[in-house]
């Protein structure tokens, strides 16, 4: 029955991107061109600063496409955008004067986190520049109204993609984070799956992945998508999550099946061809030390190619994760 609800969502996706294949296909192919062609100029431009903890550096699939003469990255704290940072001919310039979902973000900065400095493309090196990041690594506590499920899921999907992406002691051994160009990716999906029951085609709005990973051993090596919830305080809650994590992952499916599947499969970070029977792993990411466990073991086909369900509950303290029990293990 649990199987057959998750098979649900496999043929309601692929039947929305069957009947938008000519328009997201070539969207997605346009991505993976201009994507594969910037890698380099990525890679040496990102390699140029460092990162200031707490902040974080990110690139999402528009501005990996448009990184040709110069570079725009989100800049987030706790997981939330507070600053795009552009990087041209050795210039970094900070600004704050940029619409996030229609709000500015010295906005919502100042709302989320008592910050009132307004940057307009100000030197990364100068004086307004170096207050704002000191600003940051010096505040205290979490985020101001910190309980909103949005802001939670914010924060630990930057605290879980900083564990994929260390390399000792690992909660999820052998399981890593995709990169572009050295660079956190954010990546997107022409499908809106946040509410399972009203999954829907939104093109080039559609809804991005919380955590694109690669996961295994040398040539056992797969593609993970991780969907990630900040409450689980409902029966549901863990389908619901991968009910999502299964509708994106039907996506990827598609996508590696499209004429553009071999160069997306190399940005994803694999050297050898798309597998002839592709395996790809869709988990829930949780908070709970009390488990559903129903659909461990679930496989749901499409043709020859099949994807794994999975679950990781945790357990997080002082902004760290602690324990994980998980089936998503190599």
């Amino acid at each position: 029955m649990l199987k057959q609800e998750f098979m649900d969502v496999v043929v309601d996706a692929r039947s929305l991107l069957q009947q938008e294949q000519a328009e997201w296909s070539g969207h997605w192919a346009g991505y993976a061109q201009a994507i594969t062609g910037n890698q380099g100029f990525i890679r040496s431009v990102r390699g140029s600063f460092r990162e200031w903890k707490p902040l974080r550096v990110y690139l999402n699939t528009a501005q990996a496409k448009n990184a040709k003469k110069s570079v725009k990255f989100d800049l987030r704290y706790l997981g939330q955008t507070i600053a795009v940072l552009t990087v041209k001919e050795g210039e970094r310039k900070l600004s704050t004067k940029v619409k996030n979902n229609e709000i500015y973000l010295y906005e919502t900065n100042m709302r989320d986190f008592g910050c009132d400095l307004r940057l307009d493309d100000v030197d990364w090196d100068s004086k307004e520049g170096s207050a704002f990041r000191t600003f940051f690594r010096d505040r205290q506590g979490p985020r101001n109204d910190a309980g909103k499920a949005k802001n939670e899921e914010h924060r630990l999907e930057e605290l879980w993609i900083t564990e994929l992406l260390d390399k000792d002691n690992k909660k999820l051994p052998n399981v890593q984070a995709v990169k572009i160009g050295n660079v956190r990716f954010a990546m997107k999906t022409p499908l809106s799956a946040s509410k399972p029951k009203e999954l829907k085609y939104s093109g080039v709005k559609g809804g991005g992945i919380d955590i694109l990973a690669r996961g295994g051993i040398g040539a056992n090596t797969s593609l993970c998508i991780l969907e990630l919830k900040a409450e689980n305080n409902k029966p549901q809650a863990s389908v619901d999550a991968l009910k999502q994590a299964v509708a994106y992952a039907t996506f990827i499916r598609e996508l590696l099946r499209s004429e553009s599947g071999a160069i997306w499969w190399r940005l994803f970070g694999f050297t050898r061809e798309v597998p002839q029977n592709l395996v790809l792993h869709a988990a829930c990411v949780l908070p709970s030390s009390d488990y559903n466990l129903a659909f461990q073991d679930v496989e749901l086909e499409i043709d020859d190619d099949r994807i794994k369900l999975h679950y990781v509950y945790f357990t997080e303290e002082n902004n760290q994760i602690r324990d994980v029990t998980t089936s998503l293990k190599w």
